[in-house]
């Protein structure tokens, strides 16, 4: 209902008054006044949309009611993104460029949020990393000290780290010295270490150097060969991507640059995140429909349009970022997820790439789905006769994932 002072500013403000009779009339208003804009969201929190330069009130005013609204504005205020993602943290995904205190807060609240952040500062990477060790996989181009935080947490996590420094790889085989079986070019040093804490860790050392295979042969009477580093670099390659060492190698030449994958990322995260907004628009101008069935009936087109939009941002990312992948049937699998009530407009890129390579994830799920009855375990893809078919991780045994899946 408008307020008194709404219904007294209407006697002489022509704009007021024409809000109060429909809040849709501010998309007819060239530079409404903040009291004006305030009165059409307080009657419709969605006509946000119509508004070119909201204030930051009028901005707290719908998303503190309708925290999606978050989607419909282009530059949110810093509080207005700390509202949205303290309600949500998921809303972090709409706003293209998160302040690091509302980075801070939606990773505080749930250390998988950074995911949903582009370029996260190296505060919010630590704070995820010291919330969950796993979640540093998730972190596109992490600072060194945070690499560091992530290996010294989980030793295992030099899976995740391209040409790891000295630093990191000592981190990382102190941890356990079998970790070095993830480490290609191992230093010396790094060697050195491993050989003198564990004689069975010693045979994993890749190249191993001149010295470290005359100590290796005093101290245990073992013969180290260099061979050994191309049975490291499969298993890390086995570990990290869960591809058999005959596809890596037939995939080198087609392989698109680590440049061209993060470019199609962030161009699929963008994708998304304007379907989204598409979608909400036009759900909230459905509300508008007198006829119950004829509103329906557009929500329902929404759905299906937003649908057939991700399935062509999903085929066009897997012809730039993951070409092997492109024989598969991509509207299928998009089923298959929703089957698993997975929210599939709400996952990220670096997820559905990680699915694509044959990776198990644990893509967001549809709110009110239930992970105790069996919603939400890992999922994977994995290839059967019939093509490529969604698959439980639990379901498939490492032999199985490396001579079925073919990732």
């Amino acid at each position: 209902m408008p307020t008194i002072l709404e219904h007294l500013a209407a006697l002489f403000d022509k704009d007021m008054r024409a809000v109060l009779n429909n809040p849709r009339a501010i998309s007819m208003i060239a530079n409404p006044s903040a009291r004006v804009q305030m009165a059409a969201v307080r009657r419709d929190k969605s006509v946000i949309c119509f508004i070119e330069r909201p204030t930051e009130k009028v901005q707290l005013k719908a998303v503190e009611k309708r925290p999606e609204c978050i989607f419909l504005l282009q530059k949110p205020a810093e509080k207005v993104q700390l509202t949205a993602v303290l309600k949500d943290p998921r809303y972090l995904s709409a706003i293209r460029e998160p302040t690091e205190k509302v980075q801070l807060a939606a990773v505080q609240k749930n250390p998988e949020c950074i995911r949903h952040i582009a370029e996260p500062t190296e505060k919010v990477q630590h704070m995820a990393v010291q919330r969950s060790p796993d979640i540093f996989r998730q972190i596109r181009q992490p600072e060194e000290s945070v690499r560091l935080a992530a290996v010294q947490a989980k030793g295992e996590n030099i899976r995740y780290v391209p040409a790891p420094s000295e630093t990191v790889q000592l981190a990382a085989v102190r941890n356990d010295p079998m970790n070095i079986r993830y480490i290609e070019n191992p230093t010396e040093k790094v060697q050195s270490v491993v050989l003198n804490a564990d004689r069975d860790a010693a045979p994993f050392i890749s190249s191993p150097t001149e010295e470290i295979k005359r100590l290796a042969m005093e101290m245990y009477g073992l013969r180290l060969e260099n061979a050994a580093g191309k049975q490291t670099a499969a298993a890390r390659t086995s570990e990290t991507s869960g591809a058999s060492g005959k596809k890596a190698l037939e995939g080198v030449a087609k392989k698109p640059s680590a440049k061209q994958v993060r470019e199609a990322v962030e161009k699929l995260d963008s994708e998304i995140r304007e379907i989204n907004r598409e979608y909400f628009q036009a759900t909230y101008e459905a509300q508008y429909s007198d006829n119950p069935a004829e509103r329906e009936s557009e929500v329902s087109a929404a759905g299906k349009n937003r649908e057939k939009k991700l399935v062509k941002a999903y085929e066009k990312f897997n012809s730039a970022a993951v070409p092997e992948r492109k024989e598969c049937n991509v509207g299928k699998i998009v089923k298959e997820l929703r089957k698993e009530r997975v929210a599939v407009e709400n996952m990220k890129a670096g997820e559905w790439h990680s699915l694509m390579k044959g990776k198990a994830v644990h893509p967001p799920l549809v709110s009110g789905a239930s992970k105790a009855a069996g919603k939400g375990s890992a999922l994977m893809l994995a290839r059967t006769p019939a093509g490529y078919a969604l698959k439980a991780a639990g379901a498939i045994n490492q032999a199985g994932r490396q001579a079925n899946a073919e990732m």
